[in-house]
């Protein structure tokens, strides 16, 4: 320990970590850290700056099963060095002084019933929140309506807490009780607000059209349960879709602290390829599969931040200016090409943003 803490203060006096993660001497900064650096510094791959979503890095995923000692069948992105061209599973990006927080991704109903791989069609969000510095685990787990003592709140905390503390690179995962965030479409983003609120302490909350209407059908309230969750959120919504409309009732307006809402011309099923969804019914905007991965992204970056991040993302969730090195560029960094390419789309016309943050509050839409 005594090394630890002299490489942890020396870190400090060089400003590579903040102050105000070491609060009293290294202790907090240590519950964040854990106590591994890497064996082999290979391992880092050269990456010397903390991965955010203006600063990306690669990503590498891994399947798990119950074998392995994982808690369902389901898979992990994370953080890697390692290009596409280098051929085999990439290894997950180890540093001394960062740890990658754990996102949960509960997906819904399938649009094809006999779907049995349906959990593998969520590739874009994870992709690019793995890419951002963040360990985002996609169980596989049969669907039913989540009521307030169902056995998927445990089967979710089971995931989450397996993530943290038993997956084989779990000393490379953020130790904070609050570093956890849920991510869920339709039933699974009734699932998550309930895991939110059954959890307690997250980071944050994001709802890719939720089927709250039918939460009325198992006699849970919904706008009771987005009251208590108390963490920043993010909710998505498409327009015309009775059962997830938000403005329906004054639903959205009545969550009380940080939250924020984008409602688009789309469908149910718009967050995923069109060529994996059956004969589901596609919205006229082709973007939102592209807006909805990249405003989660950059608002997870902004309300639910990794503990060395210096990147600010503004109110409004509008990607900032970065300068980035030549080694930064090589991996991508600052690429929006859905709120680039959704910017005067006629067919997306009043896909709005909206938000209500501390005492700013504001909308704007993205194809104007």
């Amino acid at each position: 320990m005594p090394d630890r803490r002299h490489f942890l203060r020396r870190a400090l006096s060089l400003g590579v970590v903040p102050a105000a993660l070491t609060l009293s001497g290294c202790k907090s900064l240590i519950d964040v850290l854990g106590q591994a650096c890497p064996e082999d510094p290979s391992e880092s791959g050269g990456i010397d700056w903390t991965p955010d979503v203006m600063h990306p890095v690669f990503f590498g995923l891994k399947d798990y099963t119950t074998a392995d000692g994982a808690p369902s069948t389901l898979r992990v992105f994370y953080p890697s060095y390692q290009t596409p061209f280098d051929g085999g599973a990439r290894k997950i990006l180890k540093s001394c002084l960062d740890r990658w927080p754990v996102v949960l991704f509960l997906h819904g109903q399938p649009a094809c019933l006999s779907d049995m791989q349906y959990y593998l069609r969520w590739r874009r969000i994870p992709e690019m929140l793995a890419r951002s510095g963040y360990v985002v685990v996609v169980p596989k787990y049969s669907q039913a309506l989540p009521a307030n003592d169902s056995p998927l709140i445990a089967f979710a905390n089971s995931v989450i807490d397996w993530a943290r503390t038993s997956w084989e690179h779990a000393q490379w995962v953020d130790k904070r009780p609050e570093a956890v965030a849920l991510v869920g479409h339709s039933f699974g983003a009734l699932l998550s607000a309930q895991v939110a609120r059954a959890r307690g302490n997250i980071g944050a909350l994001v709802a890719l059209s939720g089927a709250w209407i039918d939460f009325h059908g198992i006699d849970v309230d919904p706008q009771q349960v987005l009251n208590s969750i108390g963490a920043p959120s993010f909710f998505q919504w498409a327009r015309n879709v009775t059962f997830e409309d938000m403005d329906g009732h004054g639903m959205f307006d009545n969550i009380p602290g940080t939250k924020y809402g984008l409602e688009h011309p789309g469908q149910h099923f718009d967050y995923l390829p069109s060529n994996q969804l059956c004969m589901a019914e596609r919205g006229r905007c082709p973007w939102v599969e592209r807006v909805s991965a990249e405003l989660t992204a950059l608002f997870l970056a902004r309300k639910f931040t990794l503990a060395r991040s210096n990147t600010i993302i503004p109110v409004d969730l509008k990607p900032p200016t970065v300068t980035l090195t030549p080694k930064q560029q090589f991996y991508g960094g600052a690429d929006f090409t859905g709120l680039d390419a959704i910017r005067g789309s006629a067919d997306c016309k009043s896909t709005e943003l909206r938000w209500v943050d501390g005492t700013q509050s504001g909308t704007r839409d993205l194809a104007a």
